[in-house]
């Protein structure tokens, strides 16, 4: 466990685990991936810690183990600053883990909200004397990811077929799905399941099913390590090292300096599975009485044949 108040935090909204949760995934990340699920908030999950929890891996392996965690959407480091009942204040520094994979603008999200300044899911507003980027005249706005959820359902079942124009009058139910927590398949899975027999309509139907299946809304709580914790400050900060987003460039939540340290590790193969010579074995169960009977009879002196007499 790491020391009180850091350590690993669970991101919200996930989805409940699954066997085949982390099955995209190379195997070694995959097994990490499932280990760290498995342990409590507040746990230390440092990429030395688990070089030395886990046998198989070194610790080069366990670090880019969690660089591609990091990249797949899993893993972020956050670095807190709190005010304590007394006045007092600190930094603690935190590492959000999500069994669900999210996106980098969903992590900056969940990084303002933590921070006060907007619900999960949602956008922050523009910034003082910006407006949002529009498209130029005549060329098609990017589509939304909600609008894609729909656009997609006719390819996993026929009778959902959509219009451009079904697909833009639903587009905001579905957005407000995904604003909930809840993923594309998940979605998907809630519109295409149970259909009856003939589906005459299915723009009227899919209305029908986003308005009364709805999930509630989701009302986090920030998280406290004290009675009357406030959480006055919040930076998203490298996985690896101690420079945080105000002083570095943030990949996917790696500064570039650590992502080119591993990238050479990588490509001089330090980053292997540990070979079985330096492999740490738990001790062997042993029968002591076995043993001590053995080493007594090891200890006894060899009966020599008597010499033959000379002729």
């Amino acid at each position: 466990m790491a020391k009180a108040g850091y350590g690993k935090r669970h991101a919200p909204d996930q989805s409940p685990p699954r066997a085949d949760d982390f099955a995209g995934l190379e195997p070694r990340e995959a097994a990490i991936a499932a280990y760290v699920d498995r342990l409590p908030e507040g746990a230390a999950i440092g990429y030395k810690v688990l070089a030395e929890e886990l046998p198989d891996y070194g610790q080069q392996a366990c670090r880019s183990a969690l660089d591609l965690l990091t990249r797949s959407g899993h893993l972020r480091r956050v670095k807190v600053q709190v005010a304590l009942p007394d006045g007092q204040m600190r930094w603690v520094t935190r590492t959000y883990f999500s069994r669900t994979a999210r996106d980098a603008d969903w992590w900056a999200a969940h990084v303002r909200f933590v921070r006060g300044m907007d619900a999960p899911g949602q956008p922050s507003a523009p910034a003082a004397g910006r407006t949002p980027e529009e498209p130029e005249p005549g060329a098609r706005a990017p589509r939304s990811e909600a609008y894609a959820v729909l656009a997609g359902l006719g390819r996993r079942e026929p009778r959902l077929q959509l219009s451009e124009g079904d697909c833009v009058e639903l587009e905001h139910l579905v957005g407000e799905w995904l604003a909930r927590g809840v993923g594309r398949e998940q979605i998907t899975q809630a519109l295409t399941s149970g259909l009856p027999a003939s589906v005459h309509s299915a723009g009227p139907l899919l209305r029908k099913r986003l308005e009364t299946k709805m999930p509630p809304s989701p009302a986090p709580q920030l998280e406290k390590d004290h009675p009357g914790e406030q959480i006055v400050g919040i930076v998203m900060m490298c996985l690896f090292c101690d420079e945080d987003e105000t002083t570095t460039t943030l990949d996917h939540g790696v500064c570039r300096d650590c992502h080119a340290e591993i990238a050479r590790d990588e490509a001089m193969g330090l980053t292997g599975d540990v070979p079985d010579t330096f492999r740490a074995r738990p001790r062997a169960e042993v029968d002591v009485a076995a043993r001590m009977a053995e080493l007594r009879s090891a200890t006894v002196r060899p009966v020599l044949p008597a010499p033959r007499p000379r002729r």
